[in-house]
């Protein structure tokens, strides 16, 4: 069966908000004065070379941005060290120069590895509205040290694709006056649209010896630094040039397998394949993929789950992950529960375990004010189904400032012979001054819709949330309807047959004179979970009694929550132990320490006890993070859970420990070893990169496991691979 179009509740909302949306739109286009700059244009043959030194002579005569102005500790003051920052570009690439002012011996330089977390160094970072629409930007960043990190924003800079890997240059030198930076990004890597001569951009400084926080535009803590429609302007971008638009990237991959206790004979596997890129247009790209290959991708960190919900965990594989903001359907959030398209689907099956790409073509970008996303790939043969095809098809239309409205529709169901879609619609409303500068408002709505061949396989999905901010308040609502039958076949549902109201409120206290402490938060929030029919499931009142932020950046936190959890079917625990009928009444408390970046050992540790199912729950992590030099960083990560509840008690342990080494900004290691004692599982990654140039990488990766056997007290191999994989982009 499939479902059929009722009357969307949307229908009501937005008849009901659209004087909102219009009023939005107006106060978007009558905002403050935006900052701008025209950045200079390079002669023909005046080329830059990328080497952090910014001695070229064409450097000379570039227009500088203007001063940046601090954000944090004191907001509006001028910083206490200066940035300067050039911008240029000619036909094929736009070029920044960056200078960071600061004291002999207080640079803190000590990350090189491409995609860092960046909380332990200084650091510039920039991101360009390349469409000026407000709803979609490229992130960059570069630290002392030379790390390269970039990602895609979207939905107005709420969501933030840190996984995507765009080709770029940047180097940088350590000075007596400080440290600066040098960086080439090719038009190749943006999309943008012929004849926009405007783009949005914003560029801020974090200096970490005082976690002083100084930016261009926008600076002021009412705004988050990646709110697109509170950036400055880069004026006069015309003349840009991206080539054919055509990028080849082939790959060679060898494997050495050995399966199982490594009694049997290891296997030698080797393939090819590759991506072709085209843009049909300077704002339009069409992708394939043959013979996809995901060897390179990190592994998952492991989790424990003591619910009866099933865990998220995010997309990395890089295919997948270009564009992935165009896919986004309705409000995002960092721990989801229902998104109509999860790509993760896509190539695993039920048990984690990879299904083969055999070739996959997406089509990715704007088309005046649309935005334009289409995913199809083909499966390899499964057990009753063969070959499989599934495919998405995402568009929203800008309607001016942060506003929006949209449609998705997902064909397929992995590794099921029967058919299965989801059909759905969207909008977003969203204004930084619709109640006047400073004060943030958004609305999201969705409705969804998913049918499925046979017995319980449509139902329907819906729901409204909304936010308002300002630079002391942050208060938030959801409202959220999940039918017992609503099956999203390439999506994720986190708990259906619900419906669940939320509300959240948070105060934040800052110091704007120098002190021992630099902020304060408080935050409290309620919410109720019912069935479909209105019975009560659920529900909790956390609490965050206190957050203490000190001016050396280390914190604590105190927590509490009420929770009442109704139970109609037992649900297991642990191997032996589970959570039986009831209704079960509780009280959880959590305590976390957090330390500075600053300091060569740094971290973090948490304690929560309470109850927990009729029984009670102790568990407390620790997580170390040593960092001697800008070479090596050691990391520890230790969690235990005592659970004691009627039928029975058991402590489930997770070890996890990483070894990360850096040659160079463009050669690095990394080793993550990890280990839980309920499957009893050992298990290591090592990955070797190398950054032979933007485009070329090299990977050497080694995945081993080692099963704990208690009869004979030792551990029994369950498989080693060793991978080289080579990729190298050829742009035409």
């Amino acid at each position: 069966m499939h479902p059929t179009a009722p009357r969307s509740p949307l229908l009501a909302c937005l008849r009901a908000i659209l004087p909102w949306a219009m009023a939005s739109a107006l106060c978007a286009a009558a905002g403050a004065q935006k900052p701008s700059l025209e950045p200079g244009r390079l002669e023909e043959g005046h080329g830059i070379e990328i080497d952090g030194r910014l001695d070229e002579a064409a450097w000379a005569g570039v227009p500088q941005l203007g001063a940046l102005t601090q954000v944090v500790p004191l907001e509006g003051e001028p910083p206490s060290h200066p940035t300067r920052v050039r911008l240029a570009y000619d036909r094929e690439h736009l070029f920044l120069a960056i200078e960071c002012v600061e004291e002999p011996g207080k640079v803190l330089a000590r990350q090189m590895r491409r995609d860092a977390f960046v909380r332990y160094d200084d650091v510039v970072e920039w991101w360009f509205d390349t469409f000026n629409d407000r709803r979609f930007a490229f992130w960059f960043q570069i630290t002392a040290a030379g790390s390269r990190g970039d990602a895609l924003l979207s939905d107005s800079g709420s969501s933030f694709n840190k996984e995507w890997d765009g080709v770029w240059h940047g180097r940088t030198q350590l000075t007596d006056r400080g440290w600066q930076a040098e960086v080439s990004i090719p038009f190749k890597t943006l999309n943008f649209r012929e004849g926009l001569e405007t783009w949005g951009f914003n560029l801020r400084r974090m200096r970490k010896i005082n976690d002083e926080e100084m930016r261009w535009a926008s600076p002021t803590v009412a705004y988050r630094f990646w709110n697109l429609s509170e950036g400055g302007l880069l004026l006069g971008m015309r003349g840009m040039h991206q080539g054919l638009g055509l990028d080849l990237v082939p790959y060679a991959k060898g494997a050495l397998r050995q399966e199982g206790s490594g009694e049997e004979d290891a296997t030698l596997l080797g393939s090819l394949g590759g991506d072709a890129t085209w843009r049909v247009t300077p704002s339009l790209k069409l992708q394939l993929t043959l013979n996809t290959d995901f060897a390179e991708t990190e592994v998952d960190r492991r989790q424990v789950n003591l619910d009866r919900f099933p865990l998220f965990f995010p997309e990395k594989r890089d295919f997948f992950l270009e564009d992935a903001g165009l896919f986004e359907f309705g409000p995002s959030s960092r721990r989801p529960q229902l998104v109509p398209f999860f790509s993760r689907t896509i190539g695993r099956n039920e048990d984690g375990e990879e299904v083969p790409i055999l070739a996959g073509a997406k089509l990715t970008g704007r088309a005046g004010d649309w935005n334009v996303g289409v995913l199809g790939t083909l499966l390899d043969e499964q057990a009753e189904v063969g070959q499989q095809s599934l495919g998405v098809v995402r568009v929203s239309r800008n309607l001016g400032g942060e506003n929006s409205v949209g449609g998705i529709v997902t064909a397929g169901q992995p590794g099921q012979p029967e058919s299965a879609h989801t059909i759905g619609a969207d909008f977003r409303l969203g204004s930084s001054r619709l109640f006047g500068e400073g004060r943030a408002a958004s609305l999201w709505g969705y409705w969804l819709a998913s049918g499925t061949e046979g017995e319980d396989g449509d139902g329907m999905a819906y729901g409204l949330q909304g936010q308002y901010q300002t630079r002391e308040w942050n208060h938030h609502f959801s409202l959220r309807t999940i039918e017992e039958h609503f099956d999203p076949a390439l999506g994720f549902v986190r708990r259906p047959d619900s419906r669940m109201y939320w509300f959240s409120s948070s105060y934040t206290w800052r110091n704007d004179q120098p002190g021992f402490l630099r902020r304060a938060n408080w935050r409290a929030s309620a919410g109720l979970t019912t069935d479909i029919h209105g019975e009560l499931e659920s529900w909790a009142v956390p609490i965050q009694w206190l957050e203490l932020t000190t001016d050396q950046e280390d914190a604590i936190e105190i927590d509490s929550e009420r929770l009442f959890e109704s139970i109609d079917e037992p649900f297991d625990l642990s191997s032996g132990v589970e959570v039986g009928v009831g209704d079960y009444d509780m009280w959880r408390h959590s305590l976390e320490l957090r330390g500075s970046g600053r300091r060569k050992l740094t971290g973090q540790a948490e304690l929560e006890f309470g109850d927990f199912f009729g029984g009670d729950i102790f568990s407390w992590e620790l997580r170390p993070v040593f960092i001697p030099n800008r070479h090596l960083q050691l990391s520890l990560g230790y969690s235990q859970f005592q659970v004691d509840v009627e039928d029975g008690d058991f402590t489930t342990q997770l070890v996890e420990a990483g070894v990360d080494w850096d040659f160079s900004p463009d050669l690095s290691w990394r080793n993550l070893v990890q280990y839980d004692n309920e499957s009893d599982d050992l298990g290591l990654q090592s990955r070797l990169r190398w950054i032979r140039t933007p485009g070329q990488d090299l990977f050497l990766v080694a995945l081993m496991g080692w099963q704990e056997d208690p009869d004979e007290q030792r551990w029994l191999s369950t498989g080693q691979e060793l991978t080289l994989k080579f990729s190298y982009t050829l742009s035409f």
